[in-house]
């Protein structure tokens, strides 16, 4: 990504960049900060804010603009630390207290178990936020987000329903209510919803990765297929879109096709997706490499979180080869410790419980 010249300065050139900045106005350094923290330059732009501050000790949006490149950092309460104190000079301000919101969001993902009172700080915010405006977008967006967040499926969907119907041109609000319906089983309203999140952002691998998936749930491989084909063409090293097109030519049966996105799928991201070895396993049953086959369902299987269908698919690995291993324990043997195994993650995982009752 081309980088701004100041940005450059301030990364080679330190002492004309202190002389640049003293000679900019302040709102061209709000401008530039801004543009900043839209590039993900979360540092830089924090550095331009805190020289207006320096100037300016009470410029609310410099203060403002510091607090989200410090949760842009990750350094949560110091920047919740800010955008509270903005939201109490300028209590008048709802989009501060969105800001705010966000910023309670983004320390929650950071952690879950930790920050799970965010989620009600986030919704408190947004209270705030809508008494100044009603009609916000945003505000009905964010909502939902956290809605969602919280398991609450149906009212995430009212929320993120809204936000569509009050700004209807934001490809985001469309993704995000998609998101709601492919959980709430609706594919035919997610797959109505993503469309029209495409059309209005056709360049978004996300919303086509959305797309895809939402036509996988429906059955429709070859409309995933090309969707999620469009989705690697624009982002080629994002590890779950290459794992979504890999299933979608699974589903079409087209195993040849399929296998290499998986192998770029584990060599991208080799201890994160336990599916993706799992179907190439899934591949190597399908061309009776039984031993590739073992190795690849182990290597799911060994993955953390552990997953029932990882184990089995690492039993029927084993019934398929049906040999003895070096340590001298027949397959057979493997097969039913794979499916207990899958059975204690799982009690309700059917397909292991009938293959368990088969073993011999």
């Amino acid at each position: 990504m081309k980088r701004p010249v100041l940005f450059l300065a301030l990364c080679l050139l330190p002492l004309s960049a202190a002389q640049e900045i003293a000679d900019r106005s302040t709102p061209e350094l709000l401008r530039i900060g801004r543009a900043l923290y839209a590039q993900g330059e979360c540092f830089s732009s924090r550095y331009l804010f805190q020289q207006v501050l320096e100037r300016e000790p009470e410029n609310v949006a410099a203060r403002s603009g510091k607090g989200q490149a410090l949760v842009c950092e990750r350094s949560f309460d110091e920047g919740i630390s800010a955008l509270e104190e903005v939201t109490r000079r300028v209590p008048e301000q709802g989009e501060a207290f969105v800001r705010l919101a966000n910023a309670y969001l983004e320390q929650y993902g950071s952690d879950p178990e930790t920050y799970e009172g965010r989620l009600q700080d986030a919704l408190g915010a947004l209270e705030q936020a809508e008494a100044k405006d009603a009609s916000s977008a945003a505000v009905s967006n964010l909502r939902g987000v956290v809605l969602y967040r919280q398991g609450d499926l149906e009212a995430a969907r009212d929320a993120l329903l809204r936000a569509t119907e009050q700004k209807g041109d934001a490809a985001k609000y469309h993704r995000d209510l998609g998101l709601v319906y492919l959980e709430l089983k609706n594919t035919q309203a997610a797959v109505e919803t993503l469309r029209r999140a495409v059309s209005l952002e056709p360049d978004s691998a996300l919303a086509r990765n959305q797309l895809g998936s939402a036509y996988l749930l429906q059955g429709r491989c070859e409309d995933a297929v090309f969707e999620l084909g469009q989705a690697v063409d624009l982002a080629p090293n994002e590890a779950a879109v290459n794992l979504n097109l890999g299933i979608a030519h699974f589903n079409c049966e087209n195993f040849e096709a399929a296998k290499p996105y998986f192998e770029k799928v584990v060599a991208l991201e080799p201890t994160a997706f336990a599916p993706a070895y799992t179907y190439l396993a899934r591949i190597d049953l399908e061309a009776r490499d039984f031993d590739a086959a073992v190795t690849q369902a182990t290597k799911g299987a060994l993955l953390r979180p552990p997953n029932a269908e990882a184990y089995f698919w690492l039993g029927q690995a084993y019934i398929a080869r049906g040999g003895t291993a070096s340590d001298g324990l027949p397959d057979s043997d493997k097969a039913r410790d794979a499916f207990e195994r899958a059975l204690e993650l799982d009690a309700s995982y059917r397909p292991a419980r009938e293959a368990l009752e088969a073993s011999p």
